[in-house]
């Protein structure tokens, strides 16, 4: 039986993008096909995660602390990646259409492997290297509402052939639709794991009182300001899962956490506050008291509103410092959304399960 292979950013050291890998692998898997992570690697993921551009804008110093953190991330993530996931040897886009006969099919996707800041305009993502038969995607973000100036024509061509395009936004089904393609919403892998899969999965944090758990992808704007004045009328403490030395200095942090103990922050929390997409994932599986900031200071954060959107859970997204936050999600109904945009999408992988072994009998 030939595996599936999954083109996606495992590399990258970063929880959202190990956790989704982990769980789309998982998910296949459970399905009785073996599911293989295709460790190819990205020039532009690669270079996404190391440092040495600083030294164009910061003293010596402070490359040099930046680099030692960089550097204990990668060994946190390598280590899982070594013990948790499946991988193929390393293989270049050359070795890729060598050796695609190996596999029954492939699935890009999920994460931002498609927007083309993050990949690079790869189009190894787009499955270019496979025969049009094998070509499948899985909840693939394109992380934008309007493509970047001069990527559409490109976009149009790498799709082309592509048996099923499984998008994570509602907004990308419309830009693909621009190609002339039809498109379908999945949800994150992450998100097709209940939360009892995830409890077994992940490591509880060893704090017995409550907490306030803060986590940020980008620099926030209001998001860090509006937990503290939260934990000044409550008395909870906030915990801050962020690698930074030089801010917030009085703030209790939690820094360079495996992805077990990353999920077990999440399950133990009271209150999360979060700018992040998958901060957003987790604190919905846990049905936590939840305040989103979509608006940062990079950009505005289409894929967590997506998701609250899906999930009626708009009440959640931070209006600036508020005076009195309501936490009063329907979490009733949030989990009747969230069960039924499963089942779809479980069905959908199932039919690629389904594909796979139709190619191996072609």
């Amino acid at each position: 039986m030939k595996p599936i292979g999954i083109l996606t950013f495992h590399r990258a050291s970063n929880y959202g993008a190990v956790l989704q890998a982990y769980a789309m692998q998982k998910v296949i898997s459970d399905l009785g096909r073996e599911a293989i992570l295709i460790d190819y690697r990205c020039r532009a993921v690669e270079e996404g995660h190391r440092p040495w551009g600083l030294f164009k804008r910061h003293r010596f110093p402070v490359v040099l602390l930046r680099c030692l953190v960089a550097a204990r991330k990668d060994m946190v993530f390598g280590n899982f990646r070594r013990n948790r996931l499946k991988l193929s040897a390393q293989m270049s886009i050359d070795d890729l259409a060598v050796h695609r006969d190996e596999y029954a099919l492939f699935v890009a996707g999920s994460d931002q492997v498609w927007n083309d800041v993050f990949s690079g305009m790869d189009p190894v993502y787009m499955l270019t290297f496979a025969n049009n038969r094998q070509r499948y995607s899985y909840a693939c973000s394109l992380g934008f509402d309007s493509f970047p100036e001069g990527t559409e024509e490109l976009y149009r061509e790498w799709l082309k052939g592509m048996q099923c395009i499984s998008l994570r936004e509602t907004k990308a089904v419309d830009l693909v639709r621009q190609l002339g393609y039809d498109s379908r919403v999945d949800l994150d892998p992450t998100l097709l794991l209940d939360r009892s899969s995830w409890k077994a999965f992940m490591k509880a944090p060893e704090v017995r009182e409550p907490y306030i758990l803060v986590y940020t992808v980008n620099e926030d704007v209001y998001l860090l300001e509006a937990a503290k004045k939260l934990s000044a009328k409550t008395g909870t403490k906030i915990l801050y899962l962020n690698n930074q030395y030089k801010k917030n200095r009085e703030i209790t942090r939690i820094r360079y956490s495996t992805p077990e103990e990353f999920v077990g922050w999440f399950a133990g929390a009271e209150y999360v506050f979060t700018n992040s997409f998958h901060g957003t994932a987790f604190a919905i599986l846990f049905q936590k008291k939840l305040k989103v900031e979509l608006e940062t200071s990079k950009k505005f954060n289409v894929r967590s509103r997506d998701l609250l959107m899906s999930c009626a859970l708009t009440n959640c997204v931070l209006k600036g410092i508020e005076e009195e936050p309501e936490f009063d999600a329907d979490w009733t109904e949030a989990e009747r959304r969230l069960e039924a945009m499963r089942h779809s999408s479980m069905d959908y992988i199932r039919m690629i399960v389904s594909a796979a072994e139709q190619n191996e009998k072609e």
